[in-house]
């Protein structure tokens, strides 16, 4: 029986050693892991982490047509006389043929691309244009979607 109550107590003993040493040995800065975890993580290349990329083209307005640019370039348009349109990813051009404004909103599609341009500010009409501001603009190209900033559109329709 003291052999069984000797043996009791030493694994007791060790369990308790392995349970302090594996706290010692878990000890860590509290600081520095909080830190960690706040900060934003950083890329190397902004463009890399990007679905795809969509390309400039050289279209302008006129009556008729919806342009939508960032920084001055036209990204992709849609021609209301021809029920056409274009948008160019990643170097292949992908053509539009589905339109529909209401209210504030765009909703434009074509084969694997859907475009979605909701909620724009739209300035008094001008020269027969009217002219919103979208914060954000959703492209969708079969499961990729890339979310462009700072779209204005600028719909000279033919009425």
């Amino acid at each position: 029986m003291k052999k069984i109550l000797l043996l009791m107590i030493f694994s007791a003993v060790l369990s308790c050693k392995k349970d302090k040493e594996s706290v010692v040995q878990n000890n860590t800065d509290s600081t520095k892991s909080v830190l960690d975890s706040m900060q934003i993580p950083a890329f190397q290349n902004g463009e890399e982490s990007v679905a795809f990329k969509i390309l400039p083209q050289n279209i302008t307005s006129q009556k008729g047509r919806a342009i939508f640019k960032q920084n001055g370039n036209v990204l992709f348009y849609f021609d209301q006389n021809s029920n056409e349109g274009n948008i160019r990813i990643d170097g292949k051009d992908y053509p539009l043929n589905t339109f529909n404004f209401t209210e504030n909103n765009y909703s434009i599609s074509g084969r694997g691309v859907e475009i979605e341009a909701a909620n724009g500010d739209f300035k008094d009409e001008k020269d027969d244009c009217v002219e919103g501001n979208f914060p954000e603009v959703k492209v969708m190209l079969n499961d990729k979607k890339v979310v462009i900033a700072n779209i204005t559109a600028q719909d000279c329709p033919n009425y």
